[in-house]
């Protein structure tokens, strides 16, 4: 299992030049979170809409299929790069926010992946 350390591992590697990054990350407590984590998980979040430079989506929710292996919320984000990106871990909102979540000792996945040719299969 995976917590979040302040400097993010693997958030700045693997470049993907100019290409937009999309940026996934799974949240798990060991006990149910309560609607008071939720709402303060999404106050946060969306504190970064139009704050965070490169950050052109923004998305965050709580699983309700059942089938997340108990990890209770996801976030999705998608930068215009790898350089925005890597801003990002840095930004003080963030930075605020992984304080937060490592405070509550979340278990958290994370996924990064450029989008382009060969990961963008359907745009709307």
């Amino acid at each position: 299992m995976s917590t979040l350390s302040s400097s993010e591992p693997g958030a700045g590697q693997g470049g993907s030049g100019g290409k937009a990054v999309q940026h996934l990350v799974l949240f798990r407590l060991p006990a149910p979170p309560g609607l008071e984590v939720e709402t303060e998980m999404r106050r946060q979040i969306a504190a970064w809409a139009g704050v965070i430079p490169g950050l052109r989506r923004l998305r965050f929710g709580a699983d309700t299929g059942g089938r997340a292996l108990g990890y209770q919320f996801a976030l999705l984000t998608e930068f215009d790069d790898q350089a925005a990106m890597d801003a990002y871990v840095t930004h003080p909102l963030h930075a605020a926010f992984l304080r937060w979540v490592v405070d509550r000792q979340f278990e958290v996945l994370r996924f990064d992946y450029p989008l382009d040719e060969a990961t963008s299969l359907l745009e709307s």
